[in-house]
């Protein structure tokens, strides 16, 4: 294969790039990356954009003093634009040094990508890279969108990533470097068997293409064809997604559970994991397939109310033909709730940790409130000792309910039929007079001792007034 014609002829026919944008070349000194910049350099001036040279030293070799003098050199040499940056020993890591490596190295590339004005990022992976990721990410268990591989082109902070090399084996940028005397380096570590990627490289996938010299055609041709189905399914998964479920505060989603009881098993799992990917992103390690399995046995049940604590303090709620994905910490749910009881006396307010705030005072002639943020009960002082309690729930409390001459009932049996959420519940206000009579369960019932308004007798207005 004559790699050059072949490069040109991509970047003609797939437009890569066009020749008003500007490209960064991650170029590290080894083969695939040196090739890469030779490539760029020999494109006709028509279609060569702009382009320069990012490296990282992350110093954690005795070579890359060296390597980085060497494409120092090169790029003055030949008039490239080169840019490096030295990632400080003292801030290496002792354990997940590659995963902190490539997000110090990524960092940069952003910086300078900024910086330059840049609209392409373009790295040296080559088709075994891609054969190691398949096999790495099969064997280690992840998304299908994982499996399928590295992508050709990605965005990367609103840019373009692009790696156009995945095409070429390893074997065939061997083949260009040495036909075109290309200097490069060998990073040593690329051979010692304590790394996993290199246990592949060096010991399974020789195997592989031993047994068939044709497999880095068909592990490129299974990422190219599984990205495209990804790519059309994910469409119609995410349309059902959006019509299912909503986001009603920044820690909080509301899902519709009949709607989501209409999919089939398949749609139900995938939608499900596009929510997990969209809701617990910063949780990904920690949230998995078996929770994802276990909330759609908890919707499928018959019971109305049941309750799934999630990893990262989410939880999952399922509330009749709602089902809740929220995030509240033990702080949170404190600041909720009254800390104790509460007396309200005559003419005063009592600010509640809601940002709410409730107030008793004498009904006047004015006292007609239309304003939709304040709820009023009237309330005759002969009925009522004060002063007034407010505090939240308690078990056993019972209310009696306006309207109805006799009887009461249990505020856990309104909650229910009113298909209250459980957080909610929690959260509740209750005011009752000094003898712990029940008068109002607020925003939800008012109790007997509630009366029709009566402007021509003294008379007491309870006012709750939200944020």
């Amino acid at each position: 294969m004559n790699i050059h014609f072949d490069f040109l002829e991509h970047c003609q026919n797939d437009l890569y790039w066009k020749s008003t944008d500007r490209l960064l070349l991650a170029v590290s000194g080894g083969v695939d990356s040196m090739v890469l910049v030779d490539l760029i350099q020999r494109l006709p001036n028509a279609i060569r954009p702009w382009f320069g040279v990012v490296h990282v030293n992350h110093q954690l070799r005795q070579a890359s003093m060296e390597e980085e003098k060497f494409l120092s050199q090169y790029c003055a040499s030949n008039r490239i634009p080169f840019f490096f940056k030295r990632w400080p020993v003292e801030e290496h890591q002792v354990e997940g040094v590659e995963a902190a490596a490539r997000e110090f190295r990524y960092a940069f590339f952003h910086e300078v990508l900024k910086e330059q004005q840049a609209t392409h990022l373009l790295t040296g992976h080559h088709g075994d890279d891609q054969m190691e990721t398949i096999l790495m990410r099969l064997v280690r268990g992840g998304q299908l969108e994982s499996i399928a591989g590295i992508k050709k082109h990605r965005t990367f902070y609103g840019k373009q990533l692009t790696r156009p090399l995945l095409d070429y084996s390893k074997e065939t940028l061997y083949q260009y470097s040495q036909e075109r005397s290309l200097s490069f380096y060998e990073d040593e570590s690329n051979n010692s068997l304590e790394y996993t990627r290199n246990r592949y490289r060096h010991q399974i996938i020789p195997l592989l293409k031993k047994e068939n010299t044709q497999v880095l055609t068909h592990f490129a041709d299974f990422s190219s064809d599984l990205q495209d189905v990804i790519t059309v399914a994910k469409q119609e998964i995410e349309k059902q997604a959006a019509n299912v479920c909503f986001q009603k505060g920044p820690f909080c989603w509301e899902l519709d559970v009949p709607l989501f009881l209409t999919f089939e098993p398949a749609m139900k799992r995938q939608v499900m994991q596009i929510l997990f990917n969209k809701i617990f992103h910063k949780e990904v390690s920690k949230v998995g397939r078996k929770h994802q399995v276990q909330i759609i046995d908890l919707i499928e049940k018959d019971k109305p109310n049941s309750q799934l604590n999630l990893p990262g303090n989410w939880i999952g709620q399922k509330t009749y033909h709602k089902f809740y994905f929220f995030k509240e910490n033990e702080q949170e749910v404190t600041a909720k709730k009254l800390q104790s009881i509460y007396s309200l006396n005559l003419g005063k307010w009592l600010p509640l940790p809601n940002g709410a705030r409730i107030g008793l005072f004498e009904a006047t002639k004015e006292s007609v409130f239309t304003d939709q943020t304040k709820k009023v009960i009237w309330l005759n002082p002969e009925s009522i000792q004060l002063p007034l309690q407010v505090r939240n729930r308690k078990p056993g409390d019972r209310i009696t309910l306006k309207g109805l001459e006799t009887g009461s009932k249990k505020i856990k049996d309104l909650f229910i039929d009113q298909k209250i959420p459980r957080n909610k519940r929690e959260e509740a206000i209750l005011v009752t007079d000094n003898k712990e009579e029940i008068i109002w369960l607020v925003e939800y019932k008012e109790s007997r001792l509630s009366i029709e308004p009566e402007t021509d007798k003294i008379h007491y207005i309870l006012i709750y007034e939200s944020k």
